[in-house]
């Protein structure tokens, strides 16, 4: 019954307000509310008996919201249904389909998956890069002439043209 009572901290209630209001991870919140080490201030104050004043109004803050907003599970999961049988009555599989499909991942059935690659540029040295260009130019058809990309299936008058205007204009 102590702990109902206790009050919280400026810097505690900071972290609630991020808690609640943000999309950071515990830690981060912990963080910018100005805790010296977050990691472990967050994990504790998300799951130590010791801060459940703390975990109380997180609980009463996210309630309010999900309020606010009629934001549940079952709601949400109905809202998408209607809108999944309406478009399929209207021949609309596509809308219908997308629908289901969020469906399933709100109830945790399917995820999205997106992977960030980093090409290869940063690891390439210099000889393997010009390599590379070189291989790219070859599949586009182009050439690099005096600076300029052109395409090969240019007719070869007009590179010579090309060249010539800029052999004078570099004297």
């Amino acid at each position: 019954m102590a702990d109902k009572k206790k009050k919280l901290t400026k810097m505690q209630e900071v972290f609630v307000n991020l808690m609640v209001y943000q999309d950071l991870t515990q830690t981060d919140c912990a963080h910018r509310a100005g805790f010296k080490n977050p990691e472990v201030i967050a994990s504790r104050m998300m799951n130590s008996p010791e801060y459940e004043h703390v975990q109380e109004r997180i609980r009463q803050m996210k309630a309010l919201q999900r309020k606010k907003y009629d934001i549940t599970f079952e709601n949400v999961a109905s809202k998408l249904a209607t809108i999944r049988d309406a478009a399929a009555s209207d021949g609309s599989y596509g809308p219908a389909v997308n629908a289901e499909i969020a469906r399933a991942k709100l109830g945790g059935l399917m995820v999205d998956r997106k992977e960030v690659r980093f090409g290869k540029i940063d690891s390439m040295n210099r000889e393997q890069l010009e390599q590379r260009l070189n291989e790219l130019l070859e599949q586009n058809q182009v050439k690099v002439i005096n600076g300029e990309a052109v395409r090969i299936d240019q007719p070869e008058e007009d590179l010579e043209e090309d060249d010539d205007d800029s052999e004078e204009s570099g004297q």
